[in-house]
């Protein structure tokens, strides 16, 4: 508006002194018509600029000869000077008035469109207010879900464990040593049958075989539900016999290596160890065909580093799949975040599988 403003003030003046001019000068009525007419309409025909020439040119023209004296050119002068000033300010203030009418509908309009899409705005700010409070709310529930099962999986891991124990000792402690003195007795009673013929005697040496055999696959399943070496001799020589075991039983050229273990691990990392070593094995036996494998323990950074590789098929690590489908390997991942460890699985078809576990010494107990 303030630019405006002066635009329309120096166009004022500008006639006005444009007007003046032609007066003096003694125009002729078409040269200021062709003057007047660079100048918008809206200037000349409110005040009838043409009329104004016309009669100024008839006056002119009604003069006698001397009238070219400066004393009979004033009055006109004046007329045309004081016609200018009157009506000027007045059609200015018009035409200002006819601006501020058109502003302010345009405002109004504007403030009508603005509050309806204020409306708009604020309906849609409300429902992502109210669908980020719903999503904040799942996601905390999900969270405290996420939570509790972790609980109760560390839960049923740790009861799961405390029952191996119990079954192992019972295995070991009560039917085992039940076998044993029952086949000491079959061998007094073999001792005792001297005059019985031979094949009584052979059937009673067979009787006793069986036993003695019954007796270590009892004392074999003892070991696998918690071997007491574990807790005895500590997780290194529970994973050497581990991998002797293993080769015996597989027939798989396997060795384990282990630098610089500590003395004394928290029980809970000597069983998440064991217990990935055992499934890792178990898996190499069931589908890895592999000619060689290799356990390894060591001490890395603040913690243990246990890694079981093989030469065997290996299979897509990559894929998703695999991961879900196969329940040992999310019970090793399940196990090591249980003590804030950290399990890596890499593997490629055709060249073997490497399991990579690191715990810390000191875990977070959950």
């Amino acid at each position: 508006m303030p630019v405006s403003r002066v635009r329309m003030g120096i166009l004022t003046g500008s006639v006005v002194v444009v007007m003046v001019g032609l007066l003096l000068l003694h125009l002729p009525t078409e040269v200021a018509k062709s003057f007047l007419s660079l100048f918008p309409q809206q200037i000349s025909t409110p005040f009838e600029m043409e009329r104004l020439m016309s009669s100024t040119q008839e006056d002119v023209a009604a003069l006698p000869s001397s009238a070219s004296d400066e004393s009979s050119w004033k009055p006109l002068v004046i007329r045309v000077v004081g016609i200018a000033f009157l009506g000027l300010p007045i059609w200015y203030f018009l035409q200002h008035r006819e601006r501020e009418e058109e502003l302010q509908q345009l405002d109004k309009g504007w403030a009508a469109r603005l509050h309806a899409r204020s409306e708009e705005l604020l309906a849609v700010n409300n429902a992502l207010v109210s669908e980020v409070s719903k999503r904040i709310d799942t996601e905390q529930s999900l969270e405290a879900n996420r939570r509790d099962l972790h609980l109760l999986a560390a839960q049923l891991l740790r009861l799961q464990e405390d029952e191996r124990r119990r079954i192992s000792r019972d295995l070991h402690d009560d039917i085992n040593q039940r076998l044993a003195l029952l086949s000491v007795d079959i061998e007094v009673l073999e001792q005792q049958l001297s005059s019985v013929p031979v094949d009584t005697v052979r059937t009673v040496r067979t009787i006793q075989d069986r036993i003695v055999e019954l007796s270590e696959s009892v004392r074999r399943l003892a070991y696998q539900f918690h071997p007491s070496i574990l807790d005895d001799l500590g997780v290194s020589i529970a994973l050497r016999r581990l991998v002797d075991d293993f080769r015996t039983r597989t027939g798989i050229e396997a060795r384990f290596i282990g630098k610089d273990i500590p003395k004394r691990v928290a029980k809970d990392v000597v069983t998440c160890l064991y217990r990935v070593a055992q499934e890792g094995l178990a898996n190499i036996s069931r589908h890895a065909r592999a000619g060689n494998v290799r356990v390894e323990l060591q001490r890395v950074r603040d913690g243990l580093q246990l890694t079981v590789s093989d030469d065997g098929v290996g299979f897509d690590a990559s894929h998703d799949d695999v991961r879900r489908g196969s329940l040992g390997l999310l019970s090793m991942k399940e196990r090591v975040s249980l003590v804030a460890g950290t399990l890596e699985i890499q593997s490629r078809q055709g060249e073997g599988t490497r399991i990579r576990a690191w715990v810390p010494f000191k875990q977070e107990r959950v």
